[in-house]
């Protein structure tokens, strides 16, 4: 397998656009099934057996320690406004069945109306589901026991809470590109910026 030498700056230069494509940053491997292709990131060489292009971006905004701010930065925004949106054909090629969060008792939700929210509404009880998880240490399988669907059926009706795979997966990825990107904003507003350590 051969490297290209040249930057993913450089080939997006040829093409026009900047970090558009998740593939100007990988190395795109074997087919291992319809539409799929085993991945190398060309910056740190982690390897993916199935490169999930929402996997890929997830690694570029958050995780990978060689590419370049600019890149990090760029994916980050994209990760951040996905706000971890997961496909049924996701959690299908992970050999996972879909959890199924209606629980056997009677649900609460039955005795209400439930009101079709907004997609900014679902947005918004997202991110507030992951930060209250993280920030408190709940257990991430805690989000489909079924006394907490009916806790939050009972405050919204129309919410249905994510399963334990995208809140720990998609959505905690979306919002740690968030933090990462408000966290640099900060840092490029400060001058003279040090870190030192109290002896």
């Amino acid at each position: 397998m051969s490297y290209s030498a040249e930057t993913p700056n450089e080939i997006n230069e040829k093409r026009g656009r900047r970090f558009t494509d998740i593939w100007d940053n990988m190395i795109k491997g074997e087919k291992q099934s319809q539409g799929h292709y085993s991945a190398t990131c060309i910056h740190c060489r982690q390897h993916w057996k199935f490169g999930k292009p929402h996997k890929l971006r997830e690694h570029l905004a958050n995780h990978c320690k060689k590419c370049s701010k600019d890149i990090s930065q760029y994916y980050a925004l994209l990760v951040g406004k996905k706000m971890g949106e997961e496909t049924v054909e996701d959690s299908e090629e992970e050999g996972e069945e879909r959890p199924n969060k209606k629980p056997k008792q009677t649900n609460v939700s039955s005795f209400f109306e439930p009101k079709k929210l907004e997609k900014g509404k679902i947005e918004d009880i997202n991110r507030m589901i992951t930060k209250t998880f993280v920030m408190c240490n709940i257990p991430f399988s805690t989000v489909e026991n079924p006394w907490f669907i009916n806790l939050i059926k009972s405050l919204q009706p129309g919410y249905d809470p994510p399963s334990r795979r995208t809140l720990s997966g998609s959505l905690l990825e979306a919002e740690v590109a968030r933090v990462n990107i408000k966290i640099n904003h900060e840092l490029d507003k400060e001058s003279n910026f040090t870190i030192g350590k109290n002896l």
